[in-house]
């Protein structure tokens, strides 16, 4: 993917950046692994905190809404989340309020994006996250959100710093590995393709991050079967 001009997503996401037309691509090639199983729902991991998997997620999540589908963001990461404050929405109520509360309703937490995107915060800080997201009810909420929308994206924690992303990986039909383009390392990149595949994650491929327009705008590789 391209390098943004800012850390953080601003208003408006220009539509016909080559940065937007990067996420296009990447939706065209989830599409096309779709031909062999449905997926309609995608986490986004990296191994390593700052390479880009939260950017990678809203504007993938943009990228669904703008060509007219239905698509609801989760910000999973409910240690260090960071979507809401780039969506300028609450933190809590949010995921983490939700798996803890059973009867809490799912319209309670999803909140309206300037991206088109239905969106869920990460919650209130938790002192066991990873249980929250190994539960039944996380399951579940998957599949209603997957019932009422076309794509649910997943912001993961870095794969290598916690156990949610393996959690969250394994509860989705996919998940793509977000590499920032100069600062991956091979080792830990192959550490965390290996804690992927060791939770039976589907691992569509992976999305280097953060390159220069001067060289390919984009790039995408998909490991396969």
């Amino acid at each position: 993917m391209p390098r943004s001009n800012k850390e953080a997503p601003t208003l408006p996401i220009d539509d016909v950046s080559p940065f937007m037309e990067a996420y296009r691509t990447l939706k065209a090639n989830i599409e096309f692994a779709s031909r062999r199983k449905p997926i309609r729902s995608v986490a986004i991991a990296s191994a390593t905190p700052g390479e880009g998997k939260s950017t990678t997620a809203l504007y993938l999540a943009s990228a669904y809404a703008r060509a007219g589908q239905t698509v609801v963001l989760i910000d999973g990461d409910i240690r260090k989340p960071t979507l809401h404050q780039v969506i300028d929405r609450r933190r809590s109520p949010g995921l983490s309020d939700y798996l803890l509360d059973p009867g809490m309703m799912p319209s309670y937490v999803l909140k309206d994006t300037f991206i088109g995107a239905a969106f869920i915060s990460a919650g209130r800080s938790v002192p066991n996250p990873s249980d929250l997201l190994a539960s039944e009810r996380m399951t579940e909420l998957i599949a209603l959100l997957k019932q009422a929308y076309d794509m649910v994206i997943v912001d993961t924690p870095p794969i290598l710093a916690a156990i949610d992303a393996k959690i969250l990986a394994a509860k989705c039909d996919g998940v793509l590995l977000v590499l920032e383009s100069g600062k991956a390392r091979e080792k830990a990149v192959l550490k965390a393709k290996e804690e992927l595949l060791l939770a039976n994650a589907n691992l569509l491929g992976a999305v280097l991050n953060k390159t220069s327009r001067k060289s390919n705008p984009y790039y995408y590789e998909g490991y396969g079967k």
